[in-house]
Formats: C-alpha cells, structure tokens, sequence
C-alpha cells in the first residue's frame, strides 16, 4: 500500500509544506491511500498507443486494479485464507471488444495510475508484445511483465487472452515486498542503496531552497544552515522529522 503523509516544516516562524513520502513514495501530491470508508485505494488502468516511454492515446479502459477483485466486484466472499505472510496481489479482470492480435501488433502499452484522484500518477507500465502461447487450456495467451514506474514500488504481470474477436486482459500488481525492520526483501532494492538521489535544501534567509520539495520512494534530503543563526528541520509530527539545531554550515 503506498503511504504518503504531508509533513510541516517549521523555520524560524516560517512555514514550508514537503511531501515526505514514507515507507513508499511517488511524485504528487500527499494523500491517504487507504480512503475513510475503509475501501482499498483502487488503480486506474488503461491499454493506450505507443510504449511506456512515449503514452499516446487511451484507446481501451481497463477496470481497475484493486485488493480482492477481479472484474471490480469480490472474487470470494470468504475473505482471506491459507498463510497469512503470502505476499498481496491486486487484480482486475476486463474482456475488451479487440482481437489479440492486433493489440499486440499494432503497438500498445498498459499503463496503470496511483488512482483517480492522482491519475496522472504512473505506477506501473508494460509495452505489449512477446511470444504467444498456443496449446494452453486457456488458449492463446500473451503474458506481458509491468515494470515500475516512478520509484512506486508496485510491478506486476498482464495475461491476454484470445476469445474469437475479444480479448480477456488480466491485471496482477503487487507492492515490493520488505521484512520486518522495512529493508527491502533479497533481489529488490533497499531504500538509500546506489541508484538513489539525495535532493538538497538549503536553508538560507530564513527560507527553504527549494521549496516545497517532492521526495520519491529511496530517495534522501538534505537540509544544510547557510545562515549564521541557528536553524531546526521540524515537522508537526516530531517523531517523523527532527533534525535538531543546525548551525551554520551543519546539516
């Protein structure tokens, strides 16, 4: 589940607002991704033309990906069973009025968004196309592999069923997997490993530069005192960010 929390940080009587994404993070605007009615945040997602490095047009709308549903209902009323350590996967199911062959030949992607209210949020992509397999009890099937997108943590897999002139697309999304203490599970990436950035504020003249900031999921920031009095790095919630005093030219 991606959680973002907004975070206050107090300056010297001045006010900035960073988006301190923790545990995960994306680009965007700060939101709860669990809503107040309890509903598990579901993910838009759509085929459009091109590839996932240059989206064109949305030419098929998928349902979306959600907890527990294939074609946005329940799959089992039962709830949960078997091992509760087994790793979540989130699901949608939607029969499209297009052959699977021209899907796949005629250059598309599967593009999938944090939710409707951050649609222009990019979780997770796949271009389409790969070896079709035949001889299947379900036919003729393209599986096609969703890689990450913006440091969302969430990767997946597409089936593309043939059925005569339709096409059967199956969504699986699931989030990086951590253990106990948050270090990511072996052969994915730590947060703060090589690869990563750290963004830099500095803070000078009584103001954050730049501000606000937008911190991805792994990345760090820095905040380093350019001014000659003593300066603090606090949010509201002290216990997510409390830098201590900052002299000049600490950070």
């Amino acid at each position: 589940m991606v959680r973002q929390r907004s975070v206050v940080v107090v300056l010297g009587g001045l006010l900035a607002v960073l988006g301190l994404l923790l545990a995960t993070g994306l680009s965007g605007l700060a939101q709860d991704a669990t809503p107040a009615t309890g509903r598990a945040l579901a993910h838009p997602a759509h085929i459009h033309t091109g590839t996932c490095d240059q989206l064109g047009d949305v030419v098929l709308p998928l349902t979306e990906v959600a907890a527990g549903t294939m074609s946005g209902t329940p799959v089992a009323e039962g709830g949960a069973i078997g091992a509760q350590t087994a790793i979540a996967v989130e699901t949608s199911e939607t029969e499209v009025a297009e052959t699977l062959e021209t899907i796949a030949q005629g250059g598309h992607a599967i593009n999938i968004h944090l939710s409707t209210e951050e649609i222009g949020t990019y979780i997770a992509c796949g271009d389409i196309g790969g070896v079709v397999r035949t001889g299947t009890a379900m036919g003729e099937v393209l599986a096609v592999g969703l890689r990450e997108v913006n440091g969302s943590g969430y990767s997946g897999v597409a089936t593309l069923q043939a059925q005569g002139e339709q096409t059967l697309v199956t969504l699986f999304l699931t989030q990086r997997v951590t253990d106990g203490a948050g270090t990511a599970a072996e052969g994915t990436p730590a947060a703060g490993v090589a690869g990563r950035e750290t963004v830099m504020v500095d803070i000078q003249n009584f103001a954050y530069t730049p501000d606000p900031v937008t911190i991805p999921m792994g990345d760090t920031v820095t905040w380093t005192n350019r001014d000659a009095e003593p300066h603090t790095a606090t949010a509201r919630d002290r216990e997510v960010l409390q830098s201590g005093t900052l002299t000049q030219g600490e950070s």
